[in-house]
C-alpha cells in the first residue's frame, strides 16, 4: 500500500491497516513502506484519541490505556476489525479491615437518605436568619402619621417585652413594638 492509497481509507481503516501491520513488524517500517512519517501516523491517530500501546504493539483509545479493557485487534488473516476484550484483574484492594468496608456499603444503601437530607440542608439557606447579637430599627419601614391605640397583651408577654426594652434605652419603645410587628408581617404574611 502506497500514501495515497493509505490516505484515501477512512480514520478506523488507516487504525486497522496499521494494528494489523505492527504485529509483524515495526511502526518505522511500516510508514516507511506507505511513505509517510510515523509522527504523521501518530497525530492523525491521536487526533481521534488513539494512543500507541508498546507493550501491546497496538493503537488503543486513549481512555483505555490505563485499564487495557478494549483493545482493537486484527486477525492477520482478516479485513474485518475484532475488538477482543481482556478481563482487567485489580491487584489493590482498598478494603483493609472488614469495617472499613461495611461503612463503605453501608453509605451506599443510605445514599437516596443521605442524597434527601442534603437537599433539605440546602433548602434551608432560605431561612431568615436573626442576628441576636445586634437590634436594628430599619426607619425606611417605619414611616408615616403616628396612631396612639390600646391592644391587649398578657400580663407575662407584656413584662418581658419591656424587660427586653430596657436593655436598649438607646430605642423608642414605640420604634421597637412597630419594627416587632413589621418583622412578625414579613416573616409571615402569606400574601
Amino acid at each position: 500500500m502506497d500514501r495515497l492509497e493509505f490516505d484515501k481509507l477512512k480514520i478506523m481503516e488507516q487504525l486497522q491497516y496499521i494494528n494489523s501491520e505492527v504485529k509483524n513488524n515495526t511502526l518505522r517500517s511500516i510508514c516507511e513502506k506507505i511513505g509517510i512519517g510515523r509522527t504523521t501516523v501518530r497525530d492523525r491517530l491521536t487526533k481521534y484519541g488513539y494512543i500507541f500501546d508498546k507493550d501491546l504493539k497496538q493503537y488503543i483509545k486513549n481512555n483505555e490505556y490505563k485499564y487495557n479493557t478494549n483493545i482493537l485487534e486484527v486477525a492477520a488473516t482478516s479485513s474485518k476489525q475484532e475488538v477482543a476484550k481482556r478481563e482487567y484483574n485489580s491487584n489493590t484492594n482498598i478494603f483493609n479491615n472488614k469495617e472499613a468496608k461495611d461503612k463503605i456499603l453501608n453509605i451506599i444503601e443510605k445514599h437516596d437518605n443521605i442524597e434527601e437530607m442534603l437537599n433539605w440542608f440546602n433548602n434551608q439557606k432560605n431561612i431568615i436568619e436573626v442576628d441576636l447579637n445586634e437590634l436594628k430599627i430599619n426607619g425606611d419601614k417605619l414611616h408615616g402619621e403616628v396612631k396612639i391605640t390600646t391592644v391587649r397583651l398578657y400580663v407575662e408577654v407584656w413584662e418581658r417585652f419591656r424587660k427586653f426594652m430596657s436593655k436598649y434605652s438607646e430605642f423608642k419603645s414605640m420604634d421597637m413594638v412597630s419594627m416587632a410587628l413589621v418583622e412578625y408581617i414579613e416573616k409571615y404574611d402569606k400574601t
